[in-house]
């Protein structure tokens, strides 16, 4: 029985770090999504740049992150709870 516990918790760690560790590439997720629209946006030579679109992308992007960086730090507040 006490071998079940201690695989039990095990387990539960490794869940843990996992998630602890995907919450380190929201800033990476964030970097590719925002650079290059930037990048694309001011660097076109042809003057075809609609910058509204642009400014509607990084905005939206920027929400998304947002909400996943809360429902991130939910998830780990939740875990540190259980401990």
């Amino acid at each position: 029985m006490s071998e079940n516990s201690s695989a039990e918790r095990d387990s539960i760690r490794r869940q843990r770090r996992k998630r602890s560790e995907l919450s380190f590439g929201i800033p990476v997720i964030a970097i590719c999504l925002l650079v290059s629209p930037l990048l694309n946006g001011f660097t076109q030579q042809d003057g075809s740049t609609n910058f509204s679109g642009v400014i509607v992308y990084i905005f939206g992007i920027w929400g998304a992150l947002i909400l996943a960086a809360f429902l991130m730090s939910r998830l780990l507040n939740t875990d540190a709870a259980e401990d």
